[in-house]
């Protein structure tokens, strides 16, 4: 027996227990109180279960693109031509001078590749963790390093989740709006522009966020974003608001 089930059993039973008309408003009373109490712990429940489900939701996001980095490096050491072994120098020849520092720009951030997947891996690290203030930080701080980044498309796409967990819509709005528009390519654009149709249909701007669901299906069919969306375009219509 669930424990709603023994709630309900005890009320009957406190109802059965009650003698004669008299007592009806107290009855009344004592009813509408324990629904109250079972309305409220019904809802808290369904509320911790869905944190749950959204810490899991993330955690299985930040393992999806923990593997995405995983095979994009894997495809770019195939992609790169082994090093020719060095021909020692001769004995009174000079030591030769560092390499130029072709990694460094002239600021002084060092954009080697090891470089930059290593701020994007503590930026996404924190957002992983939920820290979400320190993930807006450092996302936002390795787009002014690395603008030009192969990572800043994810990059953009993880700060705009980040401020849509905080609920500042427009700055995620922003952020996602920099991967559909200036990374049209990218393996986030999809989720991107599904983003954008959500944070149109928070802050209610029905048909704004029509366009952009229906864009998602027309542009990336058979996707899970495509599915998505029209999940979302099914409710508005169920809602009345298209």
């Amino acid at each position: 027996m669930t424990v709603l089930e023994r709630l309900f059993l005890l009320a009957a039973l406190a109802l059965a227990a009650v003698p004669g008309p008299a007592a009806d408003r107290d009855l009344e009373a004592r009813v509408q109180a324990l629904e109250r109490r079972l309305s409220s712990q019904v809802l808290m429940e369904m509320l911790q279960r869905l944190d749950q489900l959204q810490r899991e939701v993330q955690a299985l996001r930040g393992q999806v693109e923990t593997l995405q980095y995983q095979v994009d490096r894997l495809r770019q050491a195939q992609n790169v031509p082994a090093a020719p072994s060095p021909v020692p120098a001769p004995p009174e020849a000079a030591s030769p001078e560092p390499a130029p520092a072709a990694a460094v720009q002239g600021g002084g951030t060092d954009t080697s590749a090891e470089a930059v997947r290593q701020a994007y891996r503590q930026a996404f690290d924190q957002l992983q963790a939920g820290h979400y203030d320190d993930a807006i930080d450092a996302f936002s701080e390795f787009l002014q390093r690395y603008p030009e980044a192969p990572l800043a498309a994810n990059a953009y796409y993880w700060l705009g989740e980040a401020y849509y967990v905080k609920r500042d819509f427009p700055a995620a709005r922003e952020a996602f709006r920099q991967v559909v528009e200036r990374f049209p390519t990218s393996p986030k654009a999809a989720d991107a522009l599904l983003k954008l149709g959500y944070v149109a249909f928070e802050q209610g701007r029905w048909q704004d966020a029509r366009r952009r669901l229906q864009a998602v299906v027309e542009r990336f069919p058979g996707t899970r974003a495509a599915q998505l969306a029209a999940d979302r375009l099914e409710r508005m219509r169920r809602e009345g608001r298209i």
